[in-house]
């Protein structure tokens, strides 16, 4: 039985587990599904473009033929060599054409299925979970540190350096979905191509829309106090894909974040210290002088109050997810009232 959590993914497929041959990629994240499923197929096969080593299905069609998947699965490719069957899951049931598979011993043949978000209870996602020689691979969309990962990992294999701020603000330009990220990110990698660094200027000048998708700009200016800005901002992080309840939690680690450097601070750790300190074991690199006028502008005890409302604010989304932008909003307002009254 295996359950792979997002987290969990990169990790199973680096390593391939012989006695796995069938394979469900689903999740939110369309572009990641995509992408970790062409893992796998290049593994697989020798050569994906070739049509005896890769067979492409409609699930809709496959759950109208159930026995054409055993059919496929049983047969030999014409000039022998490895197979790899890619199911694409539509709108209908494939348990029936699944169940007649897995107890199959399959020979050099690797069954792949792309879907969308299935819930804990679906069908097909329980399936894969318990049988021993299949996987069932979670795809949503990556967090910041997953971002911030991937940004430095692309830098280093392209011979430039980031440092932590750019990449905290190029990760918050990305993250609508794994395929978009990589489009951009090689984009900024082209354009910089044969030079030694990314600049911030850089990332501003090259990601598509980068103020736009910028989730610290909201960050900024709720903490900032910016009410005129709150709307703005918010609704331009959430139309570039982010989503609501990430928005909420990243603004709940930036204020225990400031609440940690502040509680450091009173125990007598020099300011700046307390400051590198908190922002490292949170894994959020702010830009300085916001960071620093945040840090003279709440108290201890603002953000407490702050921390509980993003966390109510968190719940009541995951309640209910149809207001999650106006729970969201609601949640920046409040952390920008606050702040306007100096963070008391």
């Amino acid at each position: 039985m295996v359950a792979v959590r997002h987290w969990e993914a990169d990790k199973l497929l680096a390593r391939m587990p012989g006695h796995i041959l069938f394979y469900l990629f689903f999740g939110t994240d369309a572009g990641l599904v995509n992408e970790r499923l062409r893992v796998v197929l290049r593994q697989s096969v020798d050569d994906p473009n070739d049509a005896f080593q890769l067979v492409r299905l409609d699930g809709d069609e496959l759950a109208s033929e159930t026995g054409r998947l055993a059919d496929e699965c049983n047969t030999i490719g014409l000039f022998g060599g490895r197979r790899a069957i890619w199911v694409k899951a539509g709108a209908r049931n494939l348990i029936p054409a699944f169940g007649a598979v897995m107890e199959l011993e399959l020979k050099d043949t690797v069954v792949l299925v792309e879907a969308g978000p299935l819930k804990r209870d679906s069908a097909l996602r329980k399936l894969f979970e318990k049988e021993r020689s299949a996987a069932a691979v979670e795809c949503t969309h990556d967090d910041p540190q997953q971002l911030r990962a991937l940004i430095t990992e692309q830098s280093r294999k392209s011979g430039l350096f980031i440092d932590r701020e750019t990449t905290e603000l190029l990760s918050h330009s990305l993250g609508a979905d794994r395929l978009t990220t990589r489009l951009e990110l090689d984009k900024l990698l082209l354009y910089k191509h044969g030079e030694a660094e990314i600049t911030q200027a850089d990332v501003e000048a090259i990601v598509a829309d980068a103020a736009a998708l910028n989730l610290d700009t909201a960050l900024n200016a709720a903490f900032s106090g910016r009410l005129d800005l709150v709307d703005e901002t918010v609704m331009q992080a959430l139309g570039a894909g982010n989503d609501a309840g990430m928005l909420i939690g990243m603004a709940s680690r930036y204020a225990v974040m400031l609440h940690r450097a502040r509680l450091d601070f009173e125990r007598g750790v020099p300011r700046e210290a307390a400051l590198e300190k908190a922002s490292r074991k949170a894994f959020i690199f702010p830009r300085k002088e916001a960071l620093s006028a945040q840090f003279d502008r709440w108290s201890i005890e603002a953000l407490a109050r702050a921390i509980d409302i993003l966390g109510r604010a968190l719940s009541d989304i995951r309640k209910d997810a149809r207001l999650s932008e106006a729970l969201a909003t609601r949640a920046f307002w409040s952390i920008a009232t606050a702040a306007r009254r100096g963070g008391s």
